[in-house]
């Protein structure tokens, strides 16, 4: 009788846990259910966005909208914060795409490695080592861009030579070195291809002893506006570049006349 009592009770103990555990699963689908059809509010795209857009730029053509939940990514944007205003996109977003934060990233990472201003362009020049202040310019170096140009021959010429004395063929022509652009920003400093060159430059500057013993080219990357661009352009074509490092209190001044191949450089 007593075997058969609790045979009895732990049947309904069973049943009782078995009727709970049902419930609660059944509770926790529901709740699962109810919060995927939860309404979210998220950033879309109200027309197309291009590539490297800032946030906040990219607030003016954005709309909130409100979706379900179980349809939204993890990522998706609900709202700009501060901290991501100065973030750009990395991809172009089409209208009606959702801004997500894997698409928001520095302006180095959008650019390749290069954090270019606003408004700037990145332009490289080749140069030999005495050229780059004998290797003390660096990535955030300030620097004047000086040029020497030969004019009023055919076969004046002003070029670079890093593999002996520079080339200056002034003939009958007349040569100069002006300021051609007073004051610029490096982005970027590295080597460039050499057949012989078997040292490494650091990207962030060049090493002294390697400036002492030897002449190699170097590659530096200027953030300019365009008509300092198409000055330095000029100048790798037709002369020979020069930069000196700014000091503290250095004051480097346009110069007003230089020779005819140059337009004058602005006042900054």
């Amino acid at each position: 009788m007593k075997r058969r009592v609790a045979t009895i009770v732990l049947a309904v103990v069973l049943a009782a846990l078995g009727t709970g555990a049902v419930l609660v699963y059944v509770n926790r689908a529901d709740a699962r259910a109810v919060a995927g059809q939860q309404a979210v509010t998220v950033l879309v795209a109200g027309k197309a966005i291009p590539s490297g857009t800032t946030a906040r730029d990219a607030k003016a053509v954005l709309r909130k909208e409100t979706m379900p939940a179980s349809s939204v990514p993890s990522d998706a944007v609900a709202e700009i914060t501060p901290a991501q205003e100065a973030l750009v996109t990395s991809s172009d977003l089409s209208p009606g795409q959702l801004l997500r934060t894997s698409v928001l990233v520095t302006a180095a990472q959008a650019t390749g490695g290069l954090a270019i201003p606003d408004g700037k362009v990145a332009v490289t020049i080749t140069l030999c080592t005495p050229e780059a202040v004998a290797g003390n310019v660096r990535e955030g170096s300030d620097v004047a861009v000086f040029g020497t140009l030969v004019a009023g021959s055919n076969d004046a010429s002003a070029q670079p030579n890093c593999s002996g004395q520079h080339k200056l063929q002034i003939g009958k022509g007349i040569g100069n070195t002006r300021v051609v652009i007073p004051k610029v920003r490096v982005l970027s400093i590295g080597p460039a291809a050499r057949d012989d060159a078997e040292e490494s430059v650091k990207s962030t500057g060049i090493g002294q002893q390697n400036a002492s013993s030897r002449n190699d080219p170097i590659l530096v990357t200027f953030a300019v506006n365009q008509d300092d661009a198409e000055r330095l352009i000029l100048l790798t074509q037709t002369g020979l570049p020069y930069l000196a490092l700014h000091g503290p209190s250095a004051q480097i001044k346009p110069d007003d006349h230089l020779v005819p191949q140059f337009p004058p450089a602005p006042k900054k």
